[in-house]
């Protein structure tokens, strides 16, 4: 509370047209947040626009581990909710 600048963004383009630079906010939201957190690597992040949301594809690696873990998130529209998928 009192920290708007903490937590992700990712709410904030769901509704926003999918089109490339709202793609690239997004996926300079996700190197933000998990640039925040020195335990984790994102070594490749993919988007999918859905017809009632957005599939985020994101290989992560727990440092100083390099095996990479495939972590997909769906982010429903209609829910507003986000999902493991």
């Amino acid at each position: 509370m009192g920290r708007p600048s903490y937590g992700c963004a990712l709410w904030s383009f769901l509704f926003e047209s999918q089109i490339q630079p709202t793609e690239q906010a997004m996926l300079a939201e996700i190197q933000r947040v998990i640039g925040g957190d020195p335990r984790l690597y994102l070594s490749d992040v993919q988007l999918f626009p859905q017809e009632n949301g957005i599939l985020i594809q994101l290989a992560l690696s727990v440092v100083p581990s390099t095996n990479a873990e495939r972590l997909n998130i769906f982010f429903n529209q209609e829910t507003r909710r986000a999902s493991y998928v």
